[in-house]
């Protein structure tokens, strides 16, 4: 069997590169599938991250201004059921000690219940402001996890992204490599058959 019989069927030959599997391209099949998947299990949380974002920006840039932050709280205070018992029941009490010692209606008695009242009515306000300030807190607490997790999303969606990419690259580049050597083969060996040829050929003419 001639040398290029046994070359034909060899590797060598770029022809028979035709009818080879090319790895890179079959692992690309599955590799191109990659991003899809990871934007459709990571973008929910990116979409919900970004969300959460715009909406603390706009919380946040409140609390620049503590006074007007603090007064849009409180514009919607209304007295409670029981700061209003206990002005009822503050109210008799003190008409009726008043009215025992002989002093009710008077300017003393008056100044006696409008500080107590006073008192009442701070310290349903601050028990308002506190538990308004609680819930807005907790508010924000959710709205910032959303965000750190949609942010954990986005960097987790670009190492898969960038390490897919890297994988094809690398793929391609050792593809192109293991084309390049069967063609540098291939033409090596045609050298080295022809001045094999030239040599015999020569060896006959002497």
């Amino acid at each position: 069997m001639s040398f290029w019989d046994d070359y034909k069927r060899s590797n060598l030959n770029p022809l028979n590169l035709f009818g080879r599997e090319d790895p890179s391209r079959e692992a690309n099949r599955y590799m191109s599938r990659i991003p899809g998947v990871g934007h459709q299990y990571y973008d929910p949380y990116i979409n919900e991250g970004r969300e959460a974002g715009s909406r603390l920006k706009g919380e946040y840039g409140k609390m620049l201004d503590p006074t007007s932050f603090i007064d849009e709280i409180m514009k919607h205070y209304e007295t409670s059921k029981g700061a209003q018992n206990e002005q009822k029941e503050l109210g008799r009490g003190i008409g009726a000690t008043a009215a025992a010692g002989g002093f009710a209606g008077t300017p003393e008695h008056q100044k006696e219940y409008g500080q107590m009242a006073s008192d009442i009515m701070s310290k349903d306000m601050q028990q308002y402001l506190q538990n308004a300030l609680g819930v807005y807190g907790s508010g924000i607490s959710g709205e910032q996890d959303f965000y750190n997790k949609g942010y954990g999303a986005s960097g987790s969606l670009a190492d898969l992204l960038a390490g897919n990419l890297a994988s094809q690259g690398t793929m391609a580049f050792q593809g192109a490599n293991q084309t390049n050597a069967s063609r540098d083969a291939f033409l090596n060996a045609l050298v080295k058959a022809f001045s094999q040829a030239a040599g015999s050929s020569a060896g006959a003419s002497g």
